[in-house]
């Protein structure tokens, strides 16, 4: 029985480790989604430069191209994409560079003493989130705690140190003993 329990919790443990490190190098291909504040400049074309945040369709309005949907797409291929339109009928050789001005808000719910939503801070743990949010209510669950990512709404657990990324939900289950 205590060999069941050893190899339970060393899966368990395996599982938040990948879970974790998928979550760091999530960031570098990370995707747009709406909520994000985007800083969008053309290379010696300061009237063409904004910053905007990603309506909930997905979409930026930007000067000559007008609605542009970046909802889905990765830095690199947000860049690859404006500059494609911009050389289309408008410059010869444009250079755009994004970043990520403000990222999307994570939530928090269940049995926390302030859910809600909460700003992104990069390199965000479970633990920080939690301190955000007032900590655990009495009947909160020490172990019961999942976060659903992404547009698939993946589901997966999570411990103390889990890495949060932008628009994660992280839900704190009710304790029975």
């Amino acid at each position: 029985m205590a060999v069941v329990v050893v190899l339970r919790r060393m899966i368990f443990g395996m599982l938040c480790i990948c879970f974790q490190l998928q979550a760091q190098s999530s960031l570098q291909g990370y995707t747009f989604g709406p909520g994000d504040t985007l800083k969008i400049t053309v290379y010696q074309e300061p009237d063409l430069s904004v910053t905007a945040e990603v309506s909930q369709q997905g979409f930026i309005d930007l000067p000559l191209l007008g609605s542009v949907k970046l909802a889905g797409m990765t830095q690199q291929q947000s860049k690859q994409y404006l500059e494609e339109r911009l050389r289309d009928g408008y410059l010869v050789a444009p250079s755009v560079s994004i970043t990520v001005d403000k990222y999307r808000p994570f939530f928090i719910y269940g049995e926390v003493r302030s859910p809600g939503s909460f700003a992104y801070q990069p390199d965000i743990t479970v633990e920080q989130a939690l301190a955000l949010a007032g900590g655990l209510l009495d009947r909160a669950s020490r172990k019961e705690w999942n976060i659903q990512r992404g547009q698939d709404k993946k589901t997966f657990p999570a411990v103390a140190d889990t890495i949060l990324l932008p628009g994660d939900v992280l839900k704190i289950e009710k304790s029975f003993f």
